[in-house]
């Protein structure tokens, strides 16, 4: 195809020849933002931020569905059009009509002449003075424009070349689109009443037609197929296939609820296993599915059923037409995982089979809907491990449409990314408004992704959305925040709010509701253990109780001293000694011995995963047994050991490890271990200030740590010593507000920093630590309160939803090698290298010299310079 060959502009073209009109993909498009703002609950969020009190008045979808018909315009540029040609230069159309909007030299003619064909001051009646709605049209790849506040012209090129007027004149090339134009739009033409002017009206528009331009560009079967330059009906034909598409892919739910009398009903059927007696829903799940407050906090103990709550509340919120979906927010890519198989287990429990709902791992790299596994093409395409339908997959294929999915489970990061300036934050946002948004762990946030998190519950409650944030126990400063309370209530307050409890924002107060009393009292014995920093004398104790017929779990809180105590005890054992070691199991059969933690590829933690729940679950075997691992093993796993060892770590989060001991009541103990027991390993010194502790995740250095608040580590250390039993859930409450409630961490600030000077460089680096991280957060957010593009967007890769240094992907499928096989039988087809890991490790380093080690299973690999090994134990340098 060469350029102008055809009186029509082109806007898609394909490798085969087959091209699409710029009137015919601009029909599509507009087609689809018409169909998203007719699904109710979109229509009706997007209402909701424009303060539009009515659902009669038809020209509102109408009028922005002519707007988005104009979103390609840019395209009739001279240069874009030359694209047809073998070796043209890859001249684009949103920074090129931007010139023709930006009053620049030469621009203001150009501009002229396209308002005049196009009849745009037409469409400048719905705009009010200073509305950016204008604006967000041309932002539909995920960005603003450069237009805005005075001295943003200089970011302009001057695209001047590209609309000269003469032969082949680009403006004038625009007249079918007029035409078309004043077909199709003659409803909003007639109407000249204004659009509204807010600022989160303007940002939800802008995501919305970002969602409609990724279903009009796809040409792929059942989708929008190429007209070749024949478009005369074109709307009519891109209605009728949304009508198709839409419920296809999940986006509208219509169907599904219309399918509302066969979908499971009780509580008991939506959460049936095979096996197992039928669950009776306790008030913390009954209370929580019926609440009618949009922005919900559920605090309840580990173990309680906070999951089966929130799916509950989305089943009955799906039923009355509140949401279309649900997406499902975990603190890590392996507890979404874990958690994924019960969501999938909940859908089919619910959904008869005609009308279920897919459910997406959101996890970015990998590509699993229902039990189908995506593999990725070249030309963006996607190939299924099954026949299934690619429409039902739409939204799992690229990570930018996650949120789009009817049912997702992923990590907060996805849902972060629509809180902060990069590029398609917008459609990330908007994809959640009509879901059920649940955030679980929500304790595990710091103080940049709390902001972050805040930030986008403003805007999407504002619009209408429901939340529904779930943990153990929050401290009421952080509770507060999330709420939007501002006003943290005081210590002896805090520590009288009931538990378990739902929290909710009402007529400017802070409300709360008991539900029900705590679970069953669990007194557990706590003993402080000065050998935090003596791998033999961990193993000696793990050992002795194992041998006694006790499941032992320990909890590290690095990988460095899970490893070490691992050794420690390989040492005493012997790695074959399978009666005494986690194993997991080999493809060939055997059983390997190895531990728990985040440095192992997604297929080897599937495998390791399903392994520790056999070795010291619900269905555990009699038998003494040491599981070593780290925070992998606090959160979504239904673990039940006997003993407890772990490391010092926040009060919170050893409630959560804690959670993990005497999970199941009614089991036979053994001798000596009838009641739960836990050793917290702390330093034999007092000192928490040395620096050495650093390596055993107390404390930080230049490059963070991963408990970084000494304060709330002395408290926590002074709780266990001051109380020999803790009886949970009872105390749960005072307990994480002894330690992080801000009163309490004033006192012990200025306590500490009075009796050792010493304290005070660590207390000036944390203070400014936080106002840093506070600052950046600002810095990153996006700002849903202020106009559309007044603002810049920056690449992923610049704002991130987490401060520290960024993992590394290190990719075994590039290249002709076969795959590496890890050291469970299972092939790798990648690693996640953490940052401190990958420090010295050249950005543009692909994995060489990749070698299989002996019959142990695993192998090694160099990147750069830095030799790596992969075996059992998990990812290493080879030092």
């Amino acid at each position: 195809m060469k350029a102008f060959l055809h009186d029509e502009l082109w806007a898609k073209r394909g490798s085969d020849g087959k091209w699409h009109s710029l009137v015919g993909h601009s029909a599509d498009v507009s087609a689809a933002l018409e169909a998203l703002i007719k699904i109710p609950l979109i229509g009706e969020r997007l209402r909701c931020l424009g303060s539009i009190k009515t659902t009669e008045n038809d020209a509102f979808s109408s009028k922005l569905s002519a707007l988005a018909f104009l979103h390609d315009i840019g395209k009739a540029n001279r240069g874009f059009q030359a694209r047809s040609d073998v070796g043209a230069p890859p001249v684009g159309h949103i920074d090129e009509l931007a010139w023709v909007f930006s009053g620049g030299r030469g621009a203001e003619a150009v501009c002229d002449r396209m308002s005049e064909t196009l009849g745009l001051d037409r469409v400048e009646a719905w705009l009010t003075d200073g509305s950016r709605l204008f604006d967000a049209v041309f932002a539909h790849h995920g960005r603003p424009w450069a237009l805005g506040d005075e001295g943003r012209h200089a970011d302009i090129k001057d695209a001047s070349a590209h609309w000269r007027a003469g032969s082949g004149d680009p403006v004038a090339k625009l007249a079918p689109m007029r035409a078309a134009f004043d077909t199709w739009f003659g409803e909003a033409l007639a109407d000249a009443e204004p659009l509204p002017d807010l600022a989160g009206f303007e940002h939800a528009f802008a995501g919305l037609l970002m969602l409609a331009d990724w279903l009009g560009s796809n040409p792929a079967p059942g989708f929008f197929p190429f007209d070749n330059g024949r478009h005369a009906d074109r709307m009519a034909f891109a209605r009728e296939r949304l009508a198709l598409v839409l419920p296809a892919t999940g986006l509208d739910a219509r169907p599904a609820r219309a399918a509302e009398h066969q979908i499971g009903a009780s509580f008991a059927g939506a959460f049936a296993q095979q096996g197992r007696e039928p669950f009776v829903a306790k008030p913390i799940q009954a209370e929580t599915a019926r609440h009618p407050a949009r922005l919900l906090v559920l605090e309840a103990e580990t173990g309680s059923g906070k999951t089966e709550a929130a799916l509950w509340r989305y089943a009955e919120l799906f039923r009355a037409g509140a949401v279309d979906g649900l997406y499902f927010a975990l603190p890590t890519r392996v507890a979404a995982t874990q958690i994924f198989e019960r969501v999938k287990r909940f859908r089919d429990n619910v959904f008869p089979p005609q009308e279920r709902p897919a459910v997406v791992l959101a996890v970015p790299g990998q590509m699993h809907v229902d039990e189908a596994e995506g593999t990725r093409l070249p030309d963006f395409d996607v190939q299924w491990s099954d026949d299934g339908d690619r429409a039902a997959r739409w939204a799992a294929e690229h990570p930018k449409r996650f949120l789009a999915a009817p049912i997702a489970v992923g990590t907060i990061d996805q849902v972060l990314l629509g809180s902060v300036r990069v590029k398609h934050a917008h459609l990330r946002a908007a994809s959640l408004l009509n879901k059920l948004l649940v955030i679980d762990e929500v304790h595990a946030s710091d103080t940049y992704m709390e902001h972050l998190l805040t930030n986008l519950l403003r805007f999407h409650v504002g619009a209408g959305g429901h939340a529904l944030l779930l943990s153990a126990t929050l401290g009421a400063g952080a509770r507060a925040r999330l709420l939007g309370s501002g006003e943290v209530p005081g210590r002896v307050e805090a520590d009288t709010v009931p538990y378990p409890a739902l929290s909710w924002y009402e007529d400017g107060i802070e409300r709360r509701q008991q539900l029900g009393l705590a679970g069953q009292p669990k007194p557990v014995r706590m003993e402080a253990r000065p050998i935090l920093t003596d791998p033999d004398a961990v193993a000696e104790t793990a050992l002795s109780a194992a041998l006694d017929g006790a499941k032992v779990l320990i909890i590290r809180n690095t990988v460095g001293q899970a490893l070490r105590t691992q050794e420690a005890l390989e040492a005493r054992v012997g790695i074959s000694d399978g009666a005494l070691l986690y194993q997991a199991p080999h493809a060939d059969g055997r059983r390997v011995a190895t531990l728990h933690h985040s440095r192992f590829a997604e297929p080897d933690r599937r495998v390791l995963d399903a392994a520790v729940e056999s070795t010291i679950g619900r269905e555990r075997a009699t038998g003494g047994c040491i599981v070593v691992g780290t925070q992998t093993l606090e959160q979504s796993l239904d673990l039940d050991a006997d003993l407890l060892l772990t490391d010092l770590c926040p009060v919170d989060v050893l409630l959560q490890r804690i959670g993990r001991l005497h999970r199941h009541a009614g089991r036979t103990r053994p001798h000596g271990y009838e009641e739960p027991r836990a050793l917290v390993l702390v330093p034999e010194a007092r000192e928490l200030i040395r620096t050495s502790l650093r390596a055993y995740g107390l404390g930080s250095g230049e490059k963070g740590g991963v408990y970084e608040d000494l304060r709330i580590l002395e408290l926590t250390r002074r709780l266990v010593d001051a109380k020999s039993v803790w009886t949970i859930p009872d105390m749960n409450r005072q307990l994480v507000e002894a330690a992080t409630h801000p009163d309490a961490l004033c006192a012990i600030e200025a306590e500490l920093m009075a009796t050792d000077p010493d304290w005070r460089p660590h207390f000036d680096k944390r203070t400014g630590k936080y106002f840093a991280d506070l600052s950046a957060a600002q810095g990153a957010l996006l700002r849903f309160d202020q106009r559309f593009s007044t603002f810049r967007i920056e690449p992923d890769e610049v704002i991130a939803t987490r401060l520290g240094g960024a993992d590394r992907h290190v990719d075994f499928m590039s290249g002709e090698r076969p795959l590496p096989i890890g050291p469970f039988g299972r092939l790798v087809p990648a690693l996640k290298l953490p940052h401190h890991m990958a420090g010295d490790v050249p950005v543009e380093a692909q994995p060489q010299d990749v070698e299989p080690l002996d019959e142990a299973g695993g192998f090694t690999f160099r990147l750069g310079s830095i030799a790596f090994t992969y075996d059992r134990l998990g990812l290493r340098r080879m030092e």
